[in-house]
């Protein structure tokens, strides 16, 4: 029996119902899946635009605040910005993080930070939006055509024509390429209106790095060695005495030493306060070298004892004294000299008023000192101070108070005392004053020497003031007087002015030294220096020839 064509007919009627019932089951289950798809996509979306503005928020808060920090920077120390900066720009937490975490990272990080910077955005609110309807038009725009296709994906008709179902694209691949294509990137940068390369800070120091607590060790035990313990410690002694001779000051008026002259035996008050001052002098030489200076010059403590060590901290030492080194000798210059005692001190700078730089700080600033010029002022200073505060600069009392005033000023290392202030200011370069006459006239004055009165003056002086003399012989033959005060032919032979003697005088010596070549020599204490007696062994023998 064979196939009619009817009953073909009714086959191929019936294929195409199933075909269609197939397609609209699968287009059911295909919009569903394309519908879930499609949604899902869209919350993302939309909690990425969430995210994005609520970060956008952020960056703009932190702008205005970098905005209005920008505004005050012209006030601000390059530190002092940074630190702003990174607060704003990183956040609190961050910092505070990098704080405990880095903090020697940090603080480089802010010393090398430059100059000012303005913000800049990683999106921007415009480019935010439209991003978000790009995405949503090409989400729906992508599904709406999925579902399109789906609905005439028929098997049969795909057979017929020999096409390639399109149920089994993958739709979100796609959408996702069609996404990634319109991307919108876009840096907006707040701030635009201003020239920050205009602005400089008040200033900019550079950062030096914490040693650590390794080299610190180090650097104590390396500066205790090199401190000066005492005069009788290691070299102390022999420097010092040294240092007194290149000063012309290790003379008989200040020193006793034994006979070899190596070593000393008695010292005044000046030479005492000389010794002061050399111990102040070369403990602030000390003291000025810094572990965290060095440090960051070399990182190996090795190298510490090579920079810092006795015999470095003196030669510092005594190249700062002998550039300020100023001898003030008091008392008369005549006749009566010895009478009225001439004594001497050491008087120098000291570097708590004038630094190894010969500046001064003065009303806030480093002023640049001429410190040649500036030794003559300080000395008439102390000179001035000694008269008006104690009412005398002469023979012992005026010596002893010339080097307390100069122990004040001395020991005065913050300059508090009105008396260093008022050093400081007379200290300020003569191009700075108003009244450029009385400075010079007190570097010019003739009462304030460098050295010791020299024995030609001093016998021109005895003859032109012979005829005129009220000098008296003293009743016991010891020596004369002027009627206040008593010269004793000891002290005559101290300053070597016996040999100027004339007429009664040079009688009352020759008859008073007889009677002493008999006796042995001695040392004589007038109770402010001490005479030496080997010196006056010496004497004795050139005025009496043996």
């Amino acid at each position: 029996m064979g196939i009619s064509l009817t009953d073909l007919g009714n086959f191929a009627t019936g294929a195409i119902e199933r075909d269609r019932e197939i397609t609209n089951e699968n287009l059911k289950i295909r919009a569903e899946e394309l519908q879930a798809n499609r949604d899902l996509m869209i919350a993302m979306k939309k909690d990425k635009y969430a995210a994005d503005i609520a970060e956008y928020k952020k960056e703009k808060a932190k702008a205005n605040e970098i905005k209005k920090l920008n505004a005050a920077a012209p006030n601000m120390t390059q530190e002092s910005y940074a630190t702003q900066y990174l607060i704003h720009n990183l956040g609190p937490a961050k910092y505070e993080l990098m704080q405990k975490t880095d903090p020697e990272g940090l603080k480089d990080m802010i010393a090398s930070f430059g100059s000012p910077r303005d913000y800049k955005f990683t999106m921007d609110r415009k480019s935010l939006d439209d991003q978000f309807s790009t995405d949503t038009k090409i989400i729906n725009k992508g599904f709406a055509n999925a579902i399109k296709d789906a609905k005439g994906d028929s098997f049969l008709i795909n057979k017929i024509l020999g096409k390639k179902s399109s149920v089994n694209d993958d739709v979100n691949a796609n959408i996702e390429d069609q996404l990634k294509a319109a991307k919108i990137i876009k840096e907006e940068t707040v701030g635009d209106d201003m020239d920050l390369s205009n602005i400089v800070f008040k200033d900019s120091t550079k950062r030096l790095r914490t040693p650590p607590e390794t080299y610190n060790k180090v650097f104590n035990s390396v500066k205790d060695k090199a401190s000066f313990k005492s005069l009788n410690d290691k070299d102390n002694l022999i420097d010092f005495i040294g240092l007194a001779k290149k000063m012309n000051f290790a003379s008989d008026m200040n020193f006793k030493f034994n006979d070899k002259d190596d070593s000393i035996e008695g010292m005044g008050d000046s030479a005492n306060a000389f010794l002061d001052t050399y111990k102040n002098t070369y403990n602030q030489v000390l003291n000025s070298f810094d572990a965290k200076v060095l440090y960051n010059i070399n990182k190996s403590s090795t190298k510490l004892s090579s920079i810092i060590n006795p015999q470095e901290i003196k030669n510092i030492t005594e190249d700062i004294l002998l550039k300020r080194e100023s001898i003030l000798t008091t008392g008369d210059k005549g006749f009566t000299s010895a009478i009225t005692k001439n004594r001497q001190v050491m008087t120098t700078l000291p570097l708590s008023v004038v630094d190894m730089n010969n500046q001064a700080l003065i009303n806030g600033e480093k002023i640049n000192i001429d410190i040649f010029k500036s030794n003559n002022i300080y000395q008439n200073f102390l000179k001035d101070k000694a008269e008006s505060i104690y009412g005398t600069s002469e023979g012992d009392e005026g010596i002893r108070n010339i080097i307390k005033i100069q122990g004040f000023i001395e020991r005065d290392k913050n300059n508090t005392l009105q008396i260093t202030n008022e050093l400081k200011n007379l200290l300020t370069p003569v191009s700075d004053k108003e009244d450029k006459s009385n400075i010079e006239e007190n570097v010019n004055d003739t009462n304030v020497v460098t050295n010791t009165v020299a024995p030609d003056k001093v016998a021109n002086e005895i003859e032109n003031n012979q005829g005129k003399s009220n000098i008296i012989l003293l009743p016991d033959g010891t020596g004369i007087s002027d009627g206040k005060k008593k010269l004793t032919w000891e002290q005559l032979e101290k300053t070597k002015q016996t040999k100027n003697l004339k007429g009664k005088e040079k009688i009352a010596y020759d008859t008073w030294k007889a009677k002493q070549i008999s006796k042995s020599d001695t040392t004589v204490n007038d109770n402010a220096d001490t005479v030496f007696s080997n010196m006056v062994n010496k004497i004795e023998a050139d005025i009496t020839g043996s």
